[in-house]
């Protein structure tokens, strides 16, 4: 419990490293020394995460428009192309920008990038996702990310315990619908479930398959689960994002499989739809996955170009959201449901897809991971990102 205290307690500190003060007014963001043009390549606008992300930047980057000497933003969409976003990323190089900001739509076609920043002499600050190398190559300077193999781990022992109180026992079947394959969130979230279930081989991923993060590909999936697999063969579906999570319910209610509705469905990226489903016991739990980098991506990059030390890797802090109705009780807080009654109320009132980290309860709704087997190798991973060589489909086992 100490070491899972002192990771969170590091987290928070490279995010106020980075940010000053997490819910920094005008006067804590730093000036400016001169005008720079930032240049921004976003991966792909498939979902509402990705849509309040690019919100987000934008948001922020009009905000320092009115700091200091301001700054020039342009940035482009590649349409989830990942041969476009290096094209995209040429351009924005050509344009004479200060500083490159990428949200790739995949890892290793993105790679190259940090070799076209290092080329220009532009410093390279990649958000959200992650590229193949580390920061400290050429002049990639940062990664602002979350812990995409956490998120996965989150999952994996929520299912575990929702299995555990149905059977008495680790043991049952689980279909997952995937985000991007080839997106370093997905890998990262595939090696973090995997990582906890391998120690459990009564636990069976029965089927996986590619829903691109979006509510469409959800919905497909899951028909094509629905198909394949009778009542009874599916305890559990574990989706990559809400949006799929919100997709193969459309899918669930169509096939008249009710039973499915009864909290079994783990999403992530706390959207307020999904938060609402948890609410009506419809679903069994979402983890954060926070789309307001605006904050922290424009921020650090003013601060690396006045001059100033940054972090290298940023991971932020993560949330759990669960059912409030279930058998499954993870988080601290003993008032789940007036929490989520809350946050969704937060975010309806600003008219916002998702519920942002101004809404608190951090420390409510943390899960301490350090007592499950499994999780030492997913901390392995996230410092080496190096793919297990124990963890295969779809058993989870050599």
């Amino acid at each position: 419990m100490r070491r899972f205290a002192v990771l969170a307690v590091t987290l928070l500190l490279l995010v106020s490293m980075v940010c000053g003060v997490a819910l920094a007014g005008d006067e804590d963001l730093p000036v400016p020394k001169r005008r720079y043009r930032i240049g921004f390549s976003n991966g792909e606008m498939s979902n509402p995460w990705r849509w309040a992300f690019v919100d987000s930047m934008q948001q922020w980057a009009n905000k320092y428009r009115n700091i200091g000497p301001g700054i020039e933003y342009v940035w482009t969409n590649a349409g989830n192309d990942s041969a476009k976003q290096l094209m995209d990323c040429e351009n924005l190089l050509a344009m004479g920008i200060d500083l490159l900001i990428v949200s790739p739509n995949q890892d290793e076609p993105l790679d190259p990038v940090i070799d076209m920043a290092t080329a220009a002499n532009v410093p390279l600050i990649v958000v959200d996702r992650s590229l193949i190398r580390k920061p400290g190559v050429g002049t990639y300077v940062a990664n602002i990310t979350q812990n995409y193999a956490l998120s996965g781990a989150y999952q994996a022992v929520y299912a575990l315990e929702w299995l555990k109180a149905r059977y008495g026992e680790y043991k049952g079947n689980i279909v997952e619908i995937q985000g991007i394959i080839g997106s370093s969130p997905t890998t990262d979230e595939y090696v973090g479930i995997r990582s906890i279930l391998k120690h459990y081989p009564d636990v069976k991923i029965i089927a996986t398959a590619e829903g691109g993060y979006s509510q469409v590909g959800g919905r497909k999936v899951m028909e094509d689960f629905l198909q394949r697999f009778g009542p009874g063969e599916i305890d559990l579906v574990i989706c990559y994002n809400d949006a799929e999570a919100l997709g193969a319910i459309e899918a669930i209610e169509a096939a008249g499989r009710t039973e499915l509705l009864e909290g079994r469905i783990l999403g992530k990226d706390q959207m307020v739809t999904f938060v609402e489903e948890l609410l009506k016991g419809r679903g069994l739990m979402t983890t954060e996955c926070p789309p307001y980098y605006g904050m922290y991506a424009i921020t650090t990059a003013i601060r690396y170009l006045n001059g100033e030390e940054i972090p290298k890797m940023v991971y932020l802090p993560l949330r759990n959201w669960e059912n409030p109705h279930g058998p499954v009780h993870l988080v601290p807080a003993d008032n789940v449901e007036e929490i989520l009654k809350k946050h969704i109320k937060f975010a309806k009132d600003r008219k916002l897809a998702l519920i942002p980290p101004e809404a608190g309860d951090f420390e409510a709704l943390t899960v301490d991971l350090t007592r499950w087997k499994g999780y030492e190798d997913v901390m392995e991973y996230t410092k080496t990102r190096i793919f297990p060589n124990d963890i295969t489909d779809l058993q989870n086992v050599k």
